[in-house]
C-alpha cells in the first residue's frame, strides 16, 4: 500500500486540508475525551493539524502562519466576541446537550488555543508533551487536566516554570476573550521604556461593556519598531487588568506592536497616537511588519471600530496603504472586514462614498495584477501563477467586481457573452463564481435563463453550486422571487441547496426583504425539514438575520422569536445580538463613518 502521503501531494489546498485533517482524527481516537466537555481537544487538534500537516508537504504556502489567521482566528473571534457565546470546555448532562458542543467555539477556538499554547511552549516542547500523552493514555480515556499534566512537565523538564492548568483554564472554561490595550507610559515617575498594558473583556455589544470581572493569563509579545527597523520581542506575562512592565527603550519616534505573528487568542489596541505611527509606517515602509501583523492590524482595527473602542477612522485610513501591498493574506482581512461594511451600508444613500474609498484603494493593485491571462480567444494560455499570486488575483478581482470597477464589469460581461455565442466556457474556474455573478447582476434576464439551464445540465457538483449562487446576484426581484418560491416547492432545486438560496438571496440588498420575509412565512416548512439539523438550522438563520439592521427589522426579529416561542436555543439569541449590534452601530457610528469619508485624503484618524 503506498504510504498516505503520496495519495495527497498533488491535491489543491482545501482538498488537501481535509484530508490532512481525515488522517489527523486519530488524535481523537488514539486517545478519547473521557466526557463531552473535552470534545473540543479532539476537534481543535485536528483543525490545526490541518494546517501543520500542510505546511509539512508545502513549506512556501505558510498556511498555519498565515492562511490560519483568516481562516480561523478572525472567524471564530466574530462569533466569540458576542455576549451569546460560551466556554470552549461546556456541561454536559443529558443527550440533548451533546450537539451544542459541535460548533465553531469546539473546532475553530479549540485550534486557536492550541496554537496559541504551542507557540508558548515552543514547538519541540509542545511535542515533547503531546507525544508524551499520546504515549501514556493511547487506547484510552483522558481529560484536558491529562493534558495539561504532560505539556507542564515538559516544560520543567527545561527549567521552565509555568503551570499550563492555571493559564488554560482561564481560556477554556471562561467565555470569549479579551482585548489587551498597549500605550507608552505617561507618568513622569517612569522613564520613557515603561508601557502600561490594560486587559478587558472584548465585546460587540456596547452596553455590557461595564462586566470587567473576566481575566485571562496572557501570553503577550511585544516588539518595539520605528521607520527603518523592528526589534525582537519581548514575552510578557499578562494577569491584572492594569500592569506595567519594562520594554525596550522608546522615543516619540517609536512604535509599539503586540500579539506577534498573531499567535496569541486576543485583540490588541493601542492608544491615538500610537495608531497613528503604525499606519505611517504602513504607507512609508510596510515590509518592516510582518504580513501575519500587517493582516492582524487590518482585523483588529476594523472590529475595534466597529465594537466602539476605536474612532471610524482608524481602520479605514489603515487600508490607504493598500495599494502598495503586495501579500495576499492582509488583502484577504481587508477584503473580509469591508464585506461585514458592505452589507452594513448597501441600502444607505451614501452608500457610493464607501464603494469609491474602496475601488480607490483597490484600483492600481488591481490593474497591475489583471486577469487569469485566458482571456476570451486566448484558449490554452492559463497563467500558471503561484497559489498565493493566485489567491490574491481572485481576491482583487472580487473587490474590483463587487464595488463596481468598470473595467472589472465589462471584462466579466465579455466572458459571459463569449460563452453564450460559443457555447464555451473559457472563464478560469478560480473566479467563475465571481464572473457569473458580475454578469447576472449587470445583463438581462436571458442570462439570468441561461445560467438557470446550465444550471440544470450540468452534472459537476461544484458547477451546479456555483451556478445557482449566481442566479442570486440579479437586480430583478421578480427573478428572485421566482428563484425562492422554485427552491422549496419543487424538485428542480436539491433539498441541501435550498437554504444555500435562501441566505444568498439575502445578501443581495435586492433580495434581503425578500429572503427575511420569505423565511418568516416559510418558517414552518424550513424548522420541519432542517430543524433536527443543529448545524443547517444554525446556517440558516444565522445567514437569513446577520445583515439585518434597521430598527423596524430587528423589531420583526423579536416578534418573530416571541411568536414562534424560539428563544430554547443558541442560533436565535445570536441573530438578535448582531441584528441589535448592527442597528446600534448605524445609531452610534454611521454619522462619524461618513463624516470621515467626506474628508479630503491624509485627515485625521476620529
Amino acid at each position: 500500500m503506498a504510504p498516505v502521503w503520496s495519495n495527497i501531494a498533488g491535491c489543491p489546498p482545501v482538498l488537501l486540508m481535509s484530508k490532512i485533517r481525515f488522517i489527523m482524527s486519530w488524535f481523537g481516537d488514539l486517545v478519547t475525551p473521557v466526557w463531552w466537555e473535552d470534545v473540543w481537544l479532539k476537534e481543535g487538534f485536528a483543525h490545526y493539524f490541518e494546517y501543520v500537516g500542510t505546511d509539512f508537504l508545502f513549506p512556501k504556502w505558510n498556511m498555519e502562519k498565515q492562511r490560519f489567521l483568516t481562516d480561523v482566528l478572525h472567524e471564530v473571534m466574530l462569533l466569540d466576541g458576542l455576549n451569546s457565546s460560551h466556554p470552549i470546555s461546556q456541561e454536559v448532562e443529558q443527550a440533548t446537550d451533546i450537539d451544542r458542543v459541535f460548533d465553531w467555539i469546539a473546532y475553530k477556538k479549540g485550534a486557536a488555543l492550541i496554537r496559541m499554547l504551542a507557540n508558548v511552549m515552543g514547538q519541540t516542547l509542545f511535542q515533547r508533551g503531546l507525544n508524551d500523552y499520546l504515549l501514556s493514555h493511547m487506547y484510552g480515556n483522558a481529560a484536558r487536566d491529562d493534558l495539561w499534566s504532560k505539556l507542564s512537565q515538559a516544560m520543567r523538564s527545561e527549567g521552565l516554570e509555568i503551570d499550563i492548568r492555571r493559564m488554560m483554564d482561564r481560556w477554556t472554561l471562561q467565555m470569549g476573550y479579551p482585548v489587551v490595550t498597549i500605550s507608552k507610559n505617561q507618568s513622569e515617575q517612569l522613564p520613557t521604556h515603561y508601557i502600561t498594558v490594560n486587559q478587558e473583556h472584548f465585546l460587540y455589544g456596547q452596553e455590557v461593556k461595564s462586566n470587567n470581572s473576566l481575566r485571562w493569563q496572557i501570553p503577550l509579545t511585544v516588539a518595539v519598531g520605528n521607520a527603518s527597523s523592528v526589534c525582537s520581542e519581548s514575552l510578557l506575562w499578562i494577569n491584572n487588568r492594569t500592569e506595567t512592565h519594562r520594554i525596550g527603550q522608546m522615543d516619540d519616534s517609536t512604535w509599539l506592536l503586540g500579539n506577534i505573528n498573531q499567535t496569541g487568542y486576543f485583540r490588541v489596541n493601542y492608544d491615538l497616537a500610537n495608531w497613528k505611527l503604525l499606519i505611517q509606517q504602513l504607507h512609508n515602509n510596510p515590509q518592516i511588519i510582518s504580513v501575519g501583523n500587517r493582516a492582524g492590524l487590518i482585523d483588529d482595527a476594523f472590529n475595534l471600530a466597529r465594537a466602539g473602542y476605536l474612532p471610524q477612522g482608524v481602520p479605514m485610513q489603515l487600508i490607504g496603504y493598500l495599494p502598495e501591498e503586495p501579500s495576499f493574506l492582509p488583502w484577504h482581512a481587508a477584503s473580509r472586514a469591508l464585506y461585514q461594511l458592505d452589507k452594513l451600508l448597501d441600502r444607505t444613500d451614501e452608500y457610493s462614498l464607501f464603494s469609491d474609498y474602496v475601488l480607490k484603494q483597490v484600483a492600481s493593485r488591481y490593474h497591475r495584477m489583471g486577469w487569469p491571462t485566458n482571456v476570451p480567444g486566448s484558449e490554452g494560455n492559463v497563467l500558471q501563477a503561484s497559489y498565493q499570486t493566485e489567491e490574491l488575483q481572485r481576491e482583487l478581482i472580487m473587490l474590483a467586481c463587487s464595488f463596481g470597477n468598470k473595467q472589472c464589469h465589462r471584462q466579466a460581461v465579455a466572458y459571459i457573452s463569449d460563452w453564450i455565442s460559443s457555447n464555451k466556457n473559457r472563464i478560469p474556474p478560480n473566479i467563475r463564481d465571481i464572473v457569473y455573478c458580475t454578469g447576472v447582476s449587470l445583463m438581462d434576464e436571458d442570462v439570468w435563463e441561461f445560467i438557470w439551464m446550465k444550471f440544470h445540465s450540468t452534472s459537476a457538483v461544484s458547477e451546479k453550486k456555483i451556478l445557482l449562487e449566481a442566479l442570486t446576484c440579479s437586480d430583478n426581484t421578480f427573478l428572485l422571487n421566482r428563484l425562492l418560491n422554485l427552491s422549496l416547492s419543487s424538485d428542480l432545486v436539491p433539498e441541501q441547496d435550498v437554504i444555500d438560496v435562501i441566505i444568498h438571496v439575502g445578501r443581495n440588498p435586492q433580495g434581503r426583504n425578500l429572503a427575511w420575509k420569505y423565511f418568516r412565512e416559510k418558517w414552518d416548512i424550513l424548522n420541519a425539514r432542517y430543524g433536527e439539523a443543529l448545524f443547517m438550522n444554525s446556517k440558516l438563520i444565522g445567514g437569513v438575520t446577520e445583515f439585518l439592521n434597521t430598527e423596524k427589522e430587528f423589531n420583526e426579529l423579536k416578534e418573530f422569536i416571541q411568536a414562534n416561542n424560539l428563544g430554547a436555543g443558541p442560533a436565535m439569541p445570536r441573530a438578535l445580538e448582531i441584528v441589535e449590534g448592527n442597528v446600534r452601530w448605524h445609531r452610534l457610528h454611521r454619522r462619524n463613518f461618513f463624516q470621515w469619508l467626506r474628508k479630503p485624503p491624509n485627515s485625521s484618524l476620529g
